[in-house]
């Protein structure tokens, strides 16, 4: 019998396991994330990913960014139009390769670099954060 658990110590374990939050189990949070991820690309960029870009960036004083969807690249724009980026999801996907490329007063983008290519569970803030900082890096605002 010696290392083997009493019922009692099998009775005292068991509180501590349902003292964990139900939260994270129950159907409801489950359905929840379910919808989440499946939210189609497209619906995901326009409704989430613009509104929370602009925003980001008016907190840093640019108050004329333009962005738009164009198929599976993201288009942005500011200061007269004469800073323009945009970012290419090659597979129509937050969580798929991104591309990057840059360019100023009309001239063509000369360099497409890969984007975020390190994180693998991209969500809306992350990726903002990301593009944030990738253009505070241009040194463009």
């Amino acid at each position: 019998m010696s290392g083997e658990p009493t019922p009692e110590a099998a009775a005292a374990e068991k509180p501590a396991e349902a003292a964990k939050p139900a939260a994270e189990d129950s159907p409801k949070a489950a359905a929840k994330k379910v919808a989440k991820e499946e939210k189609p690309f497209e619906q995901q960029i326009t409704e989430e990913v613009i509104p929370a870009a602009i925003a980001a960036f008016q907190k840093r004083g640019v108050s004329d960014l333009e962005l738009r969807l164009e198929g599976k690249t993201l288009v942005g724009a500011f200061a007269g139009g004469k800073k323009q980026f945009s970012v290419l999801f090659a597979e129509g996907s937050l969580n798929g390769r991104k591309f990057f490329r840059c360019t100023t007063a009309g001239s063509p983008a000369s360099t497409i670099e890969s984007f975020m290519i390190d994180e693998r569970r991209v969500d809306v803030n992350l990726f903002v954060f990301y593009l944030v900082q990738r253009l505070y890096a241009q040194q463009w605002y």
